[in-house]
């Protein structure tokens, strides 16, 4: 199994997005593009890729505008300079062009977890004829910090005034109560996962950062507020099914609910979807040790029906 570096220019006109195809021994069977979450990067689904790559699966993944070593090594972490969220659909657009020319003709699925969720709806909606299966985990719905937000006329004007300015109470806002429903929380980034040593892994990660610009949490309820409305799920290919998984205790998605709520707008329209809420967990199924081999399980499983 290998793993090949890639670079290409963002469609922001100012970086150089960071990408990294890991391919399978011999020839593989399907393509997945992973799109990782907001403040995070690609690299901490290693476990997850590897997984992938075994059952025969090529991967390709980025680190978005902003985020990892995208964001590291140009001194812009936490600074995307997008001017909109559909850049950054943008530059997964790109990454997908490359990996269907690296493998034509191999069947192609992409998976997002929480922010990455939100971009391949976004995703799915614009660029999605060839997309055989998604993915969603940790996914974002009945998010009252972003509806809330998104209404909010001193967030637009603080936006325009300078989308650059440090993010600060408007990143307080946007995730709001994420801790509310645990007892005695040790951080305010409790929400992620129930192992402790999970969230002091990605507190400690150089590569992550909740330090950003306002644009960033703006370009995150601006995406939130399309996939959520009425004109998202009829735009999404009817003939794409759906894997929909998240802890039923992740404020993300409303603690549950707002799995069900997502899988009924697209089998509304057309799409055959499953859902998976994994009891007693929070934010990053696919980190807790207890049951993250089951998670990829589960995944693998879902591209296989659709491969037999």
């Amino acid at each position: 199994m290998s793993i090949r570096e890639i670079n290409f220019p963002s469609a922001n006109g100012r970086d150089t997005i960071k990408a990294w195809a890991y391919s399978p021994l011999g020839q593989p069977r399907g393509i997945i593009q992973l799109v990782h979450g907001y403040g995070e990067h690609s690299r901490r689904y290693l476990h997850m890729i590897g997984k992938f790559q075994q059952a025969g699966f090529v991967v390709y993944a980025d680190d978005h505008l902003g985020h990892g070593k995208t964001g590291y090594d140009a001194g812009t972490l936490g600074d995307p300079h997008s001017g909109g969220y559909m850049t950054y659909i943008q530059d997964e657009k790109q990454l997908h062009d490359i990996a269907v020319a690296d493998y034509p003709g191999l069947p192609y699925f992409m998976f997002g977890h929480s922010w990455g969720s939100m971009l391949a709806r976004g995703y799915a909606a614009h660029y999605g004829q060839d997309i055989k299966g998604l993915m969603l985990c940790g996914l974002c719905s009945q998010w009252k910090g972003c509806e809330d937000a998104y209404e909010n006329p001193e967030f637009r004007a603080a936006y325009e005034a300078d989308p650059y300015q440090p993010a600060g109470e408007w990143f307080d806002k946007v995730f709001c109560g994420m801790t509310d429903r645990i007892e005695n929380p040790n951080s305010p980034a409790d929400w992620i996962a129930n192992d402790p040593n999970v969230v002091a892994d990605h507190a400690g990660d150089m590569f992550n950062t909740f330090d950003t610009t306002i644009e960033l949490p703006w370009d995150f309820v601006q995406l939130y507020h399309f996939i959520e409305s009425p004109q998202w799920a009829p735009m999404v290919p009817s003939d794409i099914p759906v894997y929909l998984m998240s802890g039923d205790q992740d404020p993300c998605g409303n603690y549950g609910e707002g799995l069900y709520h997502v899988a009924n707008l697209l089998a509304n329209s057309g799409n055959k979807t499953q859902v998976r809420a994994y009891s007693g967990y929070r934010h990053e199924i696919h980190n807790e040790l207890a049951i993250r081999d089951e998670v990829v399980d589960g995944l693998i499983t879902f591209l296989s029906g659709i491969l037999a």
